[in-house]
């Protein structure tokens, strides 16, 4: 979000080797947004095998096994993933990989998530290809990010870490050359969704003391998400 402070800027693989420790209890309205859209497009994912890239501390991960799927997780940041590990259900099914250079064979996933990543990735085009190629005839990928209009608007990716501000690296891109990356690496588009700050996110502002932003920002699209499907044959 945007702060009154330029705070210092750190490039994504530092940034969450700060943020690994606290993560799972910050408290955060565009996680929260997020959660709110993709939770309703997970559908039924029993018998599944879904691949969470970007898994970070395992958040969907938990949520997909739970859910009777079969669900591995790839993250670039190791003390991302050593919490994951951490967590009880996620023994193996996870592994150290770049969105970019995906270890599994092409069309091999019913469901690929990505979230909240793509914007800490220098080249867009590489991620989104790797994406589409693990993804099997019939199956989906949900991908969702910090919007593009957001950072354009002047909002900032932060967090805090021992009393500190710090921005984490970001690389801009459109909303239409996203759509456009994954429809030439052969998925259809089913759903795009926008969402901004809504009541349900106040007391999240209110409780870090930004009430007066929660305002400002109250209904502008900051979060975008979308899902495609492969077409079968």
């Amino acid at each position: 979000m945007k702060a009154s402070d330029a705070p210092t800027t750190l490039a994504p693989l530092e940034a969450y080797r700060l943020w690994a420790a606290t993560w799972d209890f910050d408290p955060s309205a565009v996680v929260a947004l997020e959660a709110s859209v993709l939770t309703g497009w997970l559908g039924d994912v029993r018998g599944q095998t879904v691949v969470d890239a970007a898994c970070g501390t395992g958040r969907w991960l938990s949520h997909l096994r739970a859910r009777g799927a079969s669900a591995l997780g790839f993250d670039f940041s190791l003390p991302m993933l050593a919490r994951a590990a951490a967590k009880a259900d996620f023994a193996g099914g996870l592994a150290a990989a770049d969105l970019r250079h995906l270890p599994l064979a092409d069309r091999s996933a019913d469901l690929v998530l990505c979230t909240l990543a793509l914007g800490h990735v220098p080249e867009l085009d590489s991620a989104v290809r790797e994406l589409c190629r693990i993804v099997r005839p019939g199956g989906a990928l949900l991908i969702t990010d910090f919007h593009p209009d957001a950072a354009r608007r002047g909002w900032r990716r932060t967090f805090r870490s021992g009393g500190t501000t710090f921005e984490i690296e970001n690389y801009p891109y459109s909303k239409d050359e996203l759509l456009t990356l994954a429809g030439r690496a052969g998925l259809e588009l089913e759903e795009l969704c926008e969402p901004g700050f809504g009541d349900a996110q106040r007391e999240i502002f209110r409780a870090a003391g930004k009430e007066a932003l929660f305002e400002q920002v109250r209904g502008l699209p900051a979060v975008l998400a979308a899902r495609w499907k492969r077409p079968c044959g």
